[in-house]
């Protein structure tokens, strides 16, 4: 059947490289708790999750019967999403734990529902643009963010507070798709997401280089470019790169100076803005991955350059 539903998927930020470090108990215990946040969030609001995937989570509002206040009850489990993950990184901390951070994109849309597969495997979902979407909007977001679609934000802005608006190219579409960053839901009652600072740390003046590659639909594409490092800090950095990159898009990088390392030191990094130049452009990059050995060399290094330790 064809009905209108809204669309909410909750992806970590990062956790691919997060795992690589952490022991197999470690890693389950952060994933299963997350896992179980996300889904009593999801019942308490009264939507369904359709499906685990990998380290994110698909939930559904609308189904099986569409309600007027499907939207704001979506908008309201994402902020209170975000609020539950910044709880739960404040308790891992306590045990020495890492933290953990997630990026959340929502769509809303006409879909067509219904159990799809074969004789051996069928399941009930959504299939349609809106649903495609939303992974799209997700993939854009950093940690902590929580982005909406534009019909989303039509249909709710009299309830809503946004902050950055961004026109991006998405696969799949011929004109650029304007994206809202959810600041707040202003009823039933205020709930604000909270704020991740993306500059919370010391920033070091550098002159380096660093190899990287393109990211797109979580596979890192092969073609190597090279840019140089202007500053640097626990969290993120400033680059000047040979293209431009759209705002979200994520790189994987090599830094090149002596870190002290045994090991290529190898981070994710997601666009913030870029201002073009003559021969390349000046980028600001924000750390996906936080907490890994690699990112642990990164603090070391800005900690050596700064206090000589």
């Amino acid at each position: 059947m064809r009905t209108e539903v809204t669309i909410l998927i909750v992806d970590l930020r990062g956790f691919t490289a997060l795992m690589e470090s952490l022991p197999m108990s470690v890693m389950s215990g952060l994933l299963n708790r997350f896992y179980g946040l996300m889904a009593q969030l999801v019942a308490r609001h009264q939507g369904v999750v359709d499906k685990f995937m990998g380290d994110s989570v698909m939930a559904l509002f609308g189904l099986p019967e569409t309600r007027s206040d499907d939207l704001l009850r979506a908008l309201t489990c994402a902020v209170e999403m975000q609020q539950a993950i910044a709880e739960m990184n404040w308790r891992s901390q306590e045990r020495g734990e890492p933290s953990i951070y997630a990026g959340i994109g929502i769509s809303t849309g006409e879909v067509m529902a219904g159990s799809f597969g074969s004789q051996v495997y069928s399941e009930y979902t959504v299939i349609g643009d809106p649903v495609n979407l939303a992974a799209r909007i997700e993939g854009y977001s950093l940690r902590g963010q929580v982005l909406i679609s534009e019909n989303s934000y039509h249909l709710a802005k009299s309830q809503i507070e946004v902050g950055a608006v961004n026109d991006v190219m998405v696969k799949g579409k011929a004109q650029p798709v304007t994206l809202y960053e959810l600041k707040a839901v202003m009823t039933p009652r205020l709930l604000v997401v909270p704020e991740i600072e993306i500059r919370r740390s010391p920033r070091i003046i550098v002159d380096f280089p660093i190899v990287f590659r393109k990211v797109e639909a979580k596979k890192i594409l092969s073609e190597r470019f090279v840019g140089k490092v202007n500053d640097l800090s626990y969290d993120g950095m400033s680059a000047d790169l040979p293209l431009i990159l759209p705002p979200y898009s994520e790189i994987l990088m090599s830094l090149m100076p002596d870190m002290g390392a045994d090991y290529p030191v190898e981070v994710y990094a997601r666009v913030l803005r870029t201002r073009g130049g003559q021969d390349s452009y000046r980028t600001n990059l924000q750390f996906t991955t936080l907490d890994t050995p690699a990112h642990r060399k990164v603090k070391q290094y800005v900690d050596q350059v700064l206090w000589g330790r």
